[in-house]
Order: structure tokens, then sequence, then C-alpha cells
């Protein structure tokens, strides 16, 4: 058994209720342990933290740091690495390259001198999952895992229409225990399928009906969330709503939320589907976060993430194929499209947050919104 004590710290520990205490904290075999009884026990090494914060780990709950469209990005921007500093090999560490995509072994060690513990890849396509974990097998110091994409499952949105929830729920089931994933995610619902069946295609809303399948985007969301809550996972469905970054997607956010009732429900990066405004016309864009966040604040089944914009270059990588593309057209810089095969899709675009953009600046204050407006910051 190998002990460690880090002395004297100031310890904040928010689930525990200990907030700015000097204390110890002993670990065994990396947990930590009440203080050993004997007076004479003494640890293998001492840190002390006099004058330091001592906390828990960070965990990144949504993040692409493996899987195809990480690769497809890293591919996309050469010019990126050559700009970014470049981590040299040293004793202990590994080479690597940084930017927007940093290369595995250089993720791993930016996240840790973050104070990052955890990171979940939160767009993984079933058939790419094998690979990812590879990847991971390359990304020391974290703990990982990922979410397996469904929300175009073609075979899931067969069983919805032939009204087969108990075979949505089997077949979740096997795709978690195959891919070895750790939760449900729903990229776009159904606007993904109608982008590959139909080319340039999307749905508009959550009561559009996918082509040949005879589902919405609202049959979806309630049949996997009903499913994932039946299979008793940990995270709850986690939904990328349809209409992302348009002016006026505020409407179908609220939607998915009413969607999600009686079930549980995590909408991730939020910032980008609380919008005001009539996509046709820039200068009417605006925030209807204080309608969503009361929502939020009176319906304990939902949790929500923010997708906070920060300021300057980097590189938008996502599952929904039609906003990769809507990307492109607006900046008019790289754009890499891929078909998963009948699971999924994606889009790569690379974008630089302008802080005298009227547009950035807007996301980024709405961000702020959501933070200040959710009154449990536990499920934020």
């Amino acid at each position: 058994m190998s002990r460690l004590l880090i002395r004297n710290g100031t310890v904040y520990d928010p689930a525990n209720g200990v907030d700015g205490e000097v204390r110890d904290i002993w670990i065994e075999d990396g947990r930590v342990i009440s203080p050993p009884i004997d007076p004479h026990s003494k640890p293998e090494r001492v840190i002390d933290a006099s004058g330091l914060v001592v906390m828990p780990g960070g965990i990144d709950m949504h993040c692409h740091i493996a899987g195809p469209k990480v690769n497809a990005a890293r591919k996309m921007l050469p010019d990126d690495h050559r700009r970014s500093p470049v981590l040299h090999r040293t004793e202990i560490t590994r080479s690597g390259t940084t930017g927007s995509v940093p290369s595995t072994f250089a993720t791993s060690y930016l996240y840790a001198g973050l104070g990052y513990t955890t990171a979940f890849d939160a767009a993984i396509p079933p058939l790419a999952a094998r690979h990812a974990h590879e990847e991971f097998l390359d990304t020391p110091l974290l703990d990982k895992g990922f979410f397996v994409l469904a929300g175009n499952n073609q075979f899931v949105m067969k069983q919805l229409k032939a009204k087969q929830p108990q075979l949505v729920r089997a077949y979740l089931g096997w795709l978690l225990n195959a891919t070895k994933g750790y939760a449900i995610k729903a990229v776009n619902p159904g606007g993904v399928e109608v982008w590959k069946s139909r080319g340039l295609g999307n749905v508009s809303g959550l009561d559009d009906v996918v082509d040949y399948f005879d589902v919405t985007p609202r049959q979806i969301v309630r049949g996997l969330a009903a499913a994932v809550d039946e299979l008793r996972l940990p995270h709850p469905l986690h939904v990328h709503c349809n209409n992302l970054g348009m002016p006026g997607n505020w409407s179908t956010t609220l939607e998915t939320m009413r969607a999600l009732e009686g079930h549980r429900g995590h909408l991730t990066h939020i910032q980008f589907h609380s919008y005001a405004g009539d996509p046709d016309d820039q200068a009417t864009f605006g925030s209807r976060v204080p309608e969503l966040a009361e929502y939020v604040n009176s319906h304990p089944n939902l949790t929500v993430d923010v997708g906070q914009v920060m300021f300057g270059r980097t590189c938008s990588m996502t599952g929904d194929g039609p906003l990769g593309h809507y990307l492109h057209r607006v900046l008019g810089g790289k754009w890499f499209s891929c078909d998963g095969e009948q699971e999924c899709g994606c889009g790569i675009a690379p974008i630089t947050y302008r802080r005298k953009s009227l547009v950035h600046a807007l996301q980024w204050a709405i961000g702020l919104e959501w933070y200040l407006l959710v009154d449990d910051p536990w499920r934020v």
C-alpha cells in the first residue's frame, strides 16, 4: 500500500461541505482515506500544500478528444499546429502538438495542468468506438469515457416507427456493452438523417417527419430518454438540440425540454440553443435565456451545460452535419463532412470568435446568463 499525505492545504470540497478549511488529506492507492488511527503511521510521500488550494479534480463532461472527427480536424489544421507551441519530450512526458485540436498526449498534459482529472468525449459513432479506446490509451493522466451517438440511428428509428420501445431499450443496452460507452447521445435528432438522405436537408422543428422512417425528432428524444431511464444509466440522455446556432432556436429548445417531461435529460452547450430573432435577419439576434432558465429551474429532471464561448481561434467539431455546412457557408473557410454509415454524421469547421463581433459578444454574454440564472449550481 502506497500512502500520500497532502499537508496543510486549504481544502474546498462542496460535495462534503468543506469550505476553505486547512486540513491534511491522506490518500492510499489513489483513494482519499480517513487519517490513520495509529499516531506512528507515516506516509511514503508528503506534499506541503501550505498556502495552496486543494480541491477535487475537474470533470469535463462534454469534450472532443478522440474519434474520427478529432482526427479529421487534426489533419485539417496543420497551420494551427505550426503557430501553436510544441510540447517537447522530457524524461517523463511525450512530445506533442497543441493548438485547438492537440495530439493525444498533449491533450492529457494540458488538461492535467488545468486541474482536470476526468474527461468524456461527447460524440463517438459506434463503428469508431474501438479506435476511440485506442486513442484513450495514448491519453494518460485522465479518467476517460465517451457517449455513443444514437439520435439518427436507423435501427432505433425503425423500432420507434414500429412502436417497439422494448427493442430500443435492448438495442441501446447492447450498444453500450459492445462499445464500452458511458452514455447515449442524440445530435440534431432526425436532422442528420435528413441531411444524409436528402442532401442539404434538415429538420426545422420537433414535429417534422424524418423521410422513410416516419418518426419525428420529438419521438426520437422521448423514445431514447425513456430507454435510458429504464436502463438506469448514471447519465441521462445527452441531447444536442435541433437548430443549433440559429436565431430563434430557443422555441425548439423549449419544446425539447417539454418532450423530456417525465424523463431525465441533459441539454448540452445550451448557450447555442438560447437565441431569439429571425434566421433571415441577423439584426434581430438576441437572448431568450430567462424563459429557458425558468423552465429548467422548475423541472428537476433537467440538467444543462453551457458551452461558453471563449474568444480566439478554435475548431467546431460536431456530429451535426448540417451545422458544419452552415458554418462553412457563413465563414467561408475549410469544411469537412462525413456520413457515419447508418449511424450518424460529422461536420468540422475552423472558427475564430472575435471580441468585436456583435454576434460573438452576445454569445459570450448569453453563456454568462445561464450561469447566473440557474438556481441550482449542481444542474449547470
